[in-house]
């Protein structure tokens, strides 16, 4: 018999199938319907009935049994939100901890109940919360702040009452969904907090020993433990069974699972806590994962970015950990970590690893004093670039390690950036081979200089075709060898190269283990200790600083001007602790060598650098002639250079140029010629920013131009009543000798006799570095007519100098856009008279500065006897 293709519904009709029914039967089922529908609104009518008494009970309840202030902002009763059960809801809810601080803050606290509770005696099964911050905190005596017994229960108006009795607790199950715990142990010297983005715990909370499931997703923003640094934004995954029995005070693992990235680890065992802490009994054991994730367990300060590791290989671990956890004991571990047939690659590497065989080993070592814990890596191997290398290290006694560090065979310079932290972009090519190098000794004794001599040390490292790309900056080591013995680091041949440096470094180093070891704050007082030199064809000094400096795109992608100014601050910062551990000296050849604008040759002299401060002595051919320098520079949150400067016989116009016409635009290298010499003491300052202190700059000198011309001087223009126009283009003179003084931001100049192929005059005054003008001129009447009525000399010879019956006295005084010139004998020579004390005071300082007498301007007046002239 065939079946029917025809769907059943369309076969019998419903219309048809229930005029088939009988009546009796259709009212009976209305009946059922009906009673169904009852007992399904029942529940939501009792909740509008009796939901706001209910709700108040169990609020009362709460205060009953958790006697500590528990403050509700609203709360009600609903069914849907947790269907089948109902839930009571509370809002904006605060508990107080047993030291009077915040216990729990929640956005959402859920009261689970059955729904039995709606016609009998309440009981609460459940508790859920939403949006809230849990805060755990235990002292140094092992007092927490969830020891709740003994406080009165401050409720709200409505929570109040004897139908707090009706009420039972039968909580089997908690839900948590984000929620952060914060949490603060000063007993173990350990600080964590965490967010639970969603944990689910079941079993008898109410029994004395009872068995709690786990289902939890665990976001760890950081976990520190004595200022150290452990985990930091990993997410975990728990699930296991844990059974607690508070009468013996243990929870014991049955396991729990852990998973961290793609790492499982069982954990079995128990905990207890103590009065002086944690009582530890665990075993771990994960044989799936890779060595990224457990580096990523390890603390970042020591990892730096290692954390980027990607892994290939047969990974596994198992590991006990047993003993006291207390603020003078920890645990006691013993495992073994076997990674092999493995490949390590970083993204900020480029480059791979192959053929890793790495073992590592805990163990706890009993001795005479109660045992040691002991660290070992007996077996790290591989290839980088097909070239092979091993290394070795023991750590024995966590509480003062004994390192024993041992590496040979080759590693590629582009495996350094895996070791920096993240923020410090760092590309890098070449090799370095490594021969025998061993370290041995305290760990206690490699941070402190005094007692380095204790550390044993001895190796042989050498660098080929180094190169380093940061800050947008490329420093390259193409050759060079460093060799250890003990405390002593000797250079050979170590070349240095910039885009505009290269020399050579030989020397020998000692304490260059305390000082790479340092903290920040050096609070060991390391300092490196050497003696060197330094030779090379360039050596471009601003060239040298940028590189302790930040990169140019940093600053113009920092936008606004307060992260540039925290970013100058920083590379300050960073130059100032270097130079401070800089105790040496460096004799320096160099064939040419700049900074900005000033450039020079052949400079020979010493380098003397000691704890924050540089000394340069030295001579070098500079400006088409030759300087002696000794100069003083001490690096601090700001800088400051004081400098004696010799100048003999260097171009003029050269020498302003190169020093930017001293920031001002009345006399400059175009209006100037001739050969000049020079004695310069220079005080110069730099701000916190590093940029330029004109308001502390202070300058002392004595400078004398011969053979010079002037062209096109402006100032020049105010005595056309004496010259003649042609007269005013080039104005020729055998010597222009003078003191000068700066400070408060102007340039003062004494008295001084000029005699030149326009004029002769003498001058003093001063000029601002806002261009204020205040000069004070005399001009010998009968040259001025005799200059007249001559013809023009184009041989542009010196006018003589010579005795006048009368002179003429003039003022120039204003902003150098609008000065004035005003005819004032008296003002001339007044101002005369002050800068004879001027000029004795400044011959005085640079006499003392300089060691030896100084006769420039005692030279000129004996040349010139009507310079004198009105002074009296």
């Amino acid at each position: 018999m065939q079946q029917s293709s025809v769907p059943f519904y369309l076969r019998y009709p419903a219309w048809p199938l229930a005029s088939r029914v009988d009546p009796d039967t259709m009212r009976f089922l209305r009946i059922v319907v009906l009673i169904v529908v009852l007992l399904l609104l029942l529940p939501f009518v009792a909740v509008q009935f009796f939901g706001g008494p209910i709700a108040s009970r169990v609020v009362a309840a709460l205060n009953a049994r958790y006697p500590t202030e528990i403050s509700v902002g609203a709360y009600d009763l609903s069914l849907l939100r947790s269907f089948p059960q109902l839930s009571v809801d509370l809002q904006d809810v605060t508990v107080q901890g047993s030291d009077g601080g915040s216990l729990l803050d929640a956005a959402h606290l859920g009261c689970l109940l059955d729904l039995g509770s709606l016609f009998g005696k309440i009981r609460i099964e459940g508790f859920r919360v939403d949006r809230g911050t849990l805060t755990l905190r235990t002292d140094v005596d092992g007092n927490t702040n969830y020891q709740l017994t003994g406080y009165t229960p401050v409720g709200n108006a409505g929570a109040e009452g004897a139908g707090a009795t009706s009420v039972a607790f039968a909580v089997n199950q908690a839900r948590l969904t984000e929620v952060t715990v914060r949490y603060e142990d000063a007993q173990l010297r350990t600080d964590a907090e965490f967010t639970i983005t969603d944990g689910r715990f079941n079993g008898d909370f109410g029994a004395e020993t009872y068995t709690l499931q786990t289902d939890a997703s665990v976001r760890i923003d950081n976990v520190d433990h004595e200022d150290t640094r452990y985990f930091e934004s990993e997410t975990l995954r728990l699930s296991g069974t844990t059974t607690i029995d508070h009468a013996a005070g243990t929870y014991t693992f049955s396991p729990l699972q852990i998973s961290l990235r793609d790492l499982d680890v069982a954990a079995s065992g128990s905990l207890r806590p103590t009065e002086e802490g944690l009582s530890c009994n665990l075993r771990l054991a994960s044989t799936a994962g890779s060595l990224e994730d457990i580096v990523s367990l390890l603390p970042p300060s020591l990892t730096g970015s290692l954390t980027d590791l990607e892994t290939d290989g047969l990974l596994s671990l198992a590991a006990t950990v047993s003993g006291e956890w207390t603020q003078r004991d920890y645990p006691r571990i013993n495992g073994e970590l076997l990674f092999s047939e493995g490949r390590i690659e970083s993204p900020r590497v480029r480059i791979g690893a192959s053929d890793i065989e790495f073992r590592a080993t805990f163990a706890f070592v009993d001795g005479p004093t109660g045992g040691v814990q002991t660290f070992s890596v007996p077996e790290f191997s591989g290839n980088f670039r097909g070239e092979p290398f091993r290394m070795r290290f023991d750590l024995e006694d966590l509480k003062d390690p004994v390192i024993d560090f041992y590496a040979d065979g080759s590693l590629p310079l582009a495996t350094l950036p895996a070791f920096l932290p993240e923020e410090q972009e760092l590309e890098a090519e070449g090799m370095v081979y490594f021969t025998n190098l061993r370290l041995q000794g305290r760990y206690a004794d490699m941070i402190e200089p005094r007692r380095m001599s204790r550390v044993s040390s001895v190796g042989i490292l050498q660098i080929e075709d180094g190169e380093f790309t940061f800050n947008d900056r490329t420093l390259a080591l193409p050759t060079g060898i460093l060799k250890l013995s003990d405390n002593r680091l000797k250079v050979e041949n170590l070349r240095v190269a910039t885009e505009r440096s290269d020399f050579t470094l030989n020397g020998e180093t000692t304490n260059y283990l305390p000082v790479l070891l340092a903290d920040s704050l050096n609070t060991k007082d390391a300092a490196l200790k050497f003696t060197a030199s330094l030779r090379g064809t360039a050596f471009a000094i601003d060239d040298i600083l940028a590189l302790f400096t930040g990169s140019e795109a940093e600053k113009t992608d920092a936008g606004t001007p307060s992260v540039r100014d925290s970013l100058t601050r920083r590379d300050i910062a960073r130059r100032a602790r270097m130079t401070d551990v800089l105790d040496g000296s460096f004799a320096a050849e160099v064939d040419r060598w700049s900074w900005d604008r000033l450039e020079g040759q052949d400079f020979r002299g010493q380098l003397e650098f000691y704890r924050g401060q540089l000394e340069i002595r030295g001579l070098t051919d500079a400006m088409d002639g030759e300087f002696k320098v000794d100069a003083s520079t001490f690096f601090r949150d700001s800088t400051h250079s004081s400098i004696r400067l010799t100048a003999s016989s260097i171009d003029a116009p050269t020498f302003f140029y190169q020093l930017e016409n001293f920031d001002q635009d009345v006399l400059t290298n175009e209006h100037l010629e001739g050969r000049m010499n020079a004695d310069l003491l220079l005080d110069l300052y730099y701000d916190e920013l590093g940029d330029f202190d004109y308001d502390r700059f202070t300058a002392l000198g004595s400078l004398e131009i011969l053979d010079g011309e002037l062209r096109d001087f402006p100032l020049l223009e105010n005595f056309a009543f004496a010259l003649k126009s042609a007269d005013l283009e080039r104005v020729r003179f055998t010597r222009l000798a003078n003191y000068l003084e700066i400070r408060d931001r102007t340039i003062y100049l004494p008295a001084m006799f000029i005699q030149s192929s326009a004029i002769n005059l003498t001058l003093s005054g001063s000029h601002t570095f806002d261009q204020y003008l205040e000069y004070y001129v005399r001009v010998n009447a009968g040259q001025v007519i005799a200059n007249k009525i001559a013809r023009h000399d184009d041989r542009y010879d010196p006018l003589p100098a010579r005795n006048g019956f009368f002179n003429l006295y003039y003022t120039i005084e204003g902003p150098l856009e609008d000065y004035r010139v005003e005819t004032d004998k008296r003002a001339v020579l007044a101002d005369f008279r002050r800068s004879t004390y001027r000029r004795d005071r400044i011959r005085n300082r640079l006499e003392a500065a300089f060691r030896r007498p100084i006769t420039l301007l005692d030279d000129n007046e004996a040349e010139n006897d009507d310079a004198n002239e009105g002074f009296e």
